[in-house]
């Protein structure tokens, strides 16, 4: 069996290798993956400043062509002359700002500032359209715009985020002269970041310090994380930021999101202003990912190698049957065929030599049987020395046993204090077959033991017949219908202890061994005029006997 369990032990070898292949090969792919997202995300994040570029630029450029109206350079260049500034010059310039807003196409701005020379504010449209004559001069961008600049900014007012650009109103005639300023207000929110991640399978949300402005899904984010990763990029340029930005799990209900954060220039950024690109965590694969995400396409000809598959199974099958049949197969045939020519009497024992390994092992396990068989069979069939001492003729031959507690006398009287020698005994041939003439006079009993009274000496008796076998005495047949309740006890000791040496019982039945234990306790009593035999099981020489022992009367 060494070549089997060599193949079988590469065979699991393989196995493990590759269950360990496949169970390692997820993890690399893995990371490879995330790596990938966290790419993705940062491309993303940069994606989205442009837009947000291109969107300022667009905003700039509305807020120029909203300046350059006639109607609203007179009414800023009249307002700049006025000392005061009155409600209804206010209401006539909310008018003129209001037609004009009305007349842009697209993306309408969410509010807009009039401003004269002097910074002051003329009129407002929309937002808090009823305050005017505050001076908005000094704030970054309004400045700029009244010194003839064109600035975007973004700005945090009443609670949200808006996108300004400002540009300055230039009253042309025979010289150039700035009449003031506009400022075009864009507020930040759902549906503008929707638009800036329409195309890139990603989500945007807007932040200004721990408040929520926008998003393109409305997403309860931890700001905690958000907050400490925005900290970190306190040393780099904010136009960097996506490229600097180390990425952030974040759980937001019953999903993981992966987010990179960005901060918003201008004004807000004074109050913690910026924006979150986020993308679903890609679920860890593993083994059993892996299996869920094999399609049918995977599986097929062309994709996977299913010849070179079955043609290995194959060959470790053929291989494994082969080393079977050779060291276990042909064998055991051998072996189960030289057990049937011993069954039929063809030969005596196995071959040993005929046989290796294992099977010979096997083979010398039977012949050491078939020799125990054999001396049992000898021993059975020596003489009963065991009953009463030497039998003079005739046995039921040793039987081994274990010695166990003796039967109760039967009824007649208990033992006598000193046991009694032994007396013949014998088996005497059954009433169904012929008496043959006598061959012997009877053999005397036994010496009794020293210190034992001499009983007295029985009766001369017939010449008795030939001893009968083992076979032909016990262990025959015959029929007898009256059970004696002390003879049956003594044949279930005796059946009993008889078994527990591991001797065979075959064939042994109770009908005849009380037959031949009333002949014998009959030839007993004629022998030494005994009222009662008593019947005793032992054990002698490791093996079951059985003596009988004459009970006399007491007196």
């Amino acid at each position: 069996m060494f070549l089997s369990k060599i193949w079988f032990f590469l065979i699991a070898l393989l196995a493990a290798v590759a269950l360990t292949v496949a169970l390692v090969m997820p993890r690399p792919a893995q990371r490879r993956y995330i790596k990938e997202e966290q790419d993705r995300l940062a491309i993303a994040c940069g994606v989205i400043d442009i837009l947000l570029t291109d969107d300022a630029r667009n905003r700039v450029d509305l807020a120029g062509t909203f300046a350059r109206a006639p109607e609203i350079v007179n009414a800023l260049e009249s307002a700049s002359g006025a000392d005061k500034l009155d409600e209804a010059r206010m209401k006539q310039v909310r008018e003129t700002g209001e037609k004009i807003m009305a007349g842009i196409s697209g993306r309408k701005p969410d509010f807009a500032m009039l401003i004269d020379r002097r910074g002051r504010v003329v009129a407002r449209v929309k937002l808090d359209e009823n305050d005017f004559g505050d001076v908005v001069a000094g704030r970054p961008l309004v400045d700029d715009a009244l010194a003839g600049y064109l600035r975007d900014d973004l700005w945090a007012q009443n609670g949200t985020m808006y996108f300004v650009s400002a540009a300055p109103v230039v009253k042309r005639d025979a010289t150039v002269s700035y009449a003031g300023a506009i400022v075009l207000g864009h507020k930040v929110t759902n549906e503008l970041a929707q638009k800036l991640v329409a195309s890139l399978d990603v989500d945007v949300s807007f932040h200004l310090g721990d408040d929520d402005i926008a998003g393109s899904k409305s997403l309860p984010l931890d700001h905690a994380k958000m907050q400490s990763a925005l900290k970190a990029l306190a040393s780099t340029e904010p136009a960097k930021d996506c490229q600097a930005s180390h990425p952030i799990d974040l759980h937001a209900g019953n999903d993981d999101f992966t987010a990179i954060v960005a901060r918003l220039p201008g004004e807000a950024a004074m109050k913690q202003a910026y924006y979150a690109v986020l993308i679903k965590r890609p679920a860890t694969r593993g083994f059993n990912g892996t299996l869920k995400a094999v399609t049918q396409s995977d599986l097929s000809f062309s994709n996977f190698p299913w010849i070179l598959v079955g043609g290995a199974f194959l060959l470790a099958l053929a291989g494994g049957i082969g080393f079977m049949w050779v060291e276990s197969d042909r064998p055991l045939r051998r072996l189960a065929a030289d057990s049937v020519r011993l069954a039929k009497g063809e030969k005596e024992r196995l071959g040993e030599d005929e046989h290796g390994g294992k099977y010979g092992s096997i083979a010398r396990s039977v012949n050491i049987h078939i020799d125990k068989l054999g001396r049992d069979a000898k021993s059975a069939r020596t003489n009963l020395d065991s009953l009463l001492g030497p039998a003079p003729e005739g046995s039921l031959g040793t039987i081994d046993l274990l010695a166990g507690a003796l039967p109760p006398s039967r009824p007649g009287g208990p033992a006598p204090a000193v046991a009694p020698p032994p007396s013949d005994f014998k088996f005497a041939e059954p009433s169904s077959r012929p008496t043959p003439p006598p061959m012997r006079a009877a053999t005397p009993p036994p010496t009794p033991a020293r210190g034992v009274a001499q009983p007295p000496a029985p009766p001369a008796r017939a010449p008795t017949p030939p001893p009968l076998r083992l076979e032909d005495d016990i262990l025959g047949g015959g029929d007898t219908d009256i059970v004696d309740p002390y003879f049956k006890q003594v044949y279930d000791q005796f059946l009993s202890v008889k078994q527990s040496c591991g001797e065979p019982t075959a064939g042994l039945t109770y009908q005849k061994f009380s037959e031949k234990l009333v002949k014998n306790r009959d030839d007993l009593k004629s022998k030494t005029g005994c009222k009662e035999v008593r019947f005793t099981v032992y054990v002698k020489d490791g093996k079951a006997a059985l003596k009988a022992t004459p009970v006399k009367e007491e007196g």
